[in-house]
């Protein structure tokens, strides 16, 4: 509108100084626009990372880089950034101003006071042409390109002694008789006392006047598999939400332990949804790496290796409370944890080591899971609710001797 009145005194007015007036303020005001457009054609807010990673109460830095892919100058550009719920240090704003093609970086603190999985942006760029006629904003980070924080559970130390001198994961051994015949390593030539079954026919065929043996992994292997119920039902009502949380930094300081012994881990969700359907808690058993594929939504992790941070992801997403959620009546039979823990330790390989981390259970319970025992798996117990634990657990037959420990209720030592 500004223009059209300018556009009628310069054509109407017959006086030259007024035309010559009015024909600045047009060309200002067009070029004004024109450099507005430029700008918005040529700045961007890309996110240096697209996926970030923090412990609970640790901070994090949040990295921008405000680019300017134009020849004209952006003055006092104001970035801004969006935290998604996640506590922030100062404003997540940053002033600035951009020479042609130049960048900046915009960087900003985040405090992980909450576990979880945080979706930052959309970004915002703030601008307008050098007199400022034209302002405009710039949305960066569509739904689908956004960017992730996970945020841990708190960090903490575990040491937990195998029982009976079972070691940890895959323990290499240079005797012969703790080969693993599913790991090939390579052939070599026979020897006499070598056995039969470990000479390769079809490789020795190849070349003929020569037998060839294969050789194998020298390796004991006994995975790491951690059940932990985040079942709210089961938990008593006073201290249940921190009892829950404590829990949930127990499993992910066993997982920090194991990643410390280089040993293969598992993991075994029990939410409250577990047998009503659902079809996050009643996915099969898999592979860690298929946590992205599918969402985060599996409830159960097999023994992989290098399954560290699917895990930690998982424990991040991890949303016990929610609709839904009674509490779990005493002298009803065994809970839904226990009959969980059967189905799940049926698939368990030979030699597992299986922990249990959450509530106390019943007695009922303990000599239901004293069943799996039988099937060679060294079965331990992770309690978060008690604190006088019975150094002796109830059996099929007698007392049998059950490893169990208590989880302190705060502080960086867990047991």
């Amino acid at each position: 509108m500004g223009v059209l009145v300018l556009f009628v005194f310069y054509t109407f007015t017959p006086q030259r100084p007024v035309q010559f007036i009015a024909l600045f303020l047009i060309l200002l005001v067009l070029g004004s626009k024109v450099y507005s457009e430029y700008l918005c054609r040529n700045l961007r807010l890309v996110r240096r990372d697209r996926e970030s990673r923090v412990f609970r109460y640790q901070w994090t830095g949040i990295e921008l880089w405000v680019e300017n892919s134009g020849r004209l100058p952006a003055f006092l550009v104001i970035a801004e950034d969006t935290s998604g719920g996640i506590a922030v240090f100062r404003d997540i704003k940053c002033l600035c101003t951009l020479s042609g093609r130049s960048r900046q970086l915009f960087r900003w603190e985040a405090y992980g006071s909450d576990r979880g999985v945080f979706t930052l942006g959309p970004a915002l760029i703030r601008g307008a042409d050098p007199l400022g006629l034209f302002p405009f904003v710039l949305v960066f980070d569509k739904p689908e390109d956004s960017s992730r924080l996970f945020v841990y559970p708190a960090p903490a130390f575990a040491a937990l002694k195998s029982p009976g001198g079972i070691p940890l994961g895959n323990l290499l051994t240079a005797d012969p008789f703790n080969e693993d015949l599913t790991r090939p390593r390579s052939l070599r030539d026979y020897s006499p006392g070598d056995e039969s079954r470990r000479i390769n026919w079809k490789a020795s065929a190849k070349l003929p006047g020569t037998l060839l043996v294969n050789e194998y992994e020298s390796s004991l292997s006994y995975p790491l598999v951690l059940f932990l119920n985040v079942d709210p039902g089961e938990y008593a009502l006073k201290n249940r939400e921190p009892y829950v949380e404590r829990t949930i930094e127990a499993a992910a300081a066993l997982c920090l332990m194991a990643a410390r012994e280089r040993q293969v881990l598992g993991i075994i969700l029990h939410t409250a949804a577990w047998g009503r359907g659902d079809n996050a808690t009643d996915a099969p058993v898999m592979n860690a790496s298929a946590i992205d594929t599918l969402g985060m939504d599996t409830a159960a992790i097999s023994p992989a290796a290098f399954a560290l941070i699917p895990v930690l992801e998982r424990l991040a997403a991890l949303k016990p409370f929610g609709a839904g959620i009674t509490d779990i009546e005493k002298n009803q039979g065994l809970r839904p944890s226990t009959r969980h823990l059967l189905e799940k330790g049926k698939a368990l390989p030979f030699g597992t080591r299986l922990v249990y981390a959450g509530p106390s259970l019943g007695e009922e319970d303990y000599r239901a899971l004293e069943t799996l025992r039988r099937r060679r798996l060294s079965l331990e117990y992770l309690i978060i609710d008690e604190r006088n634990l019975m150094e002796q657990l109830p059996g099929s037959a007698g007392k049998v001797s059950v490893p169990i420990h208590q989880i302190k209720e705060r502080g960086y030592e867990i047991l």
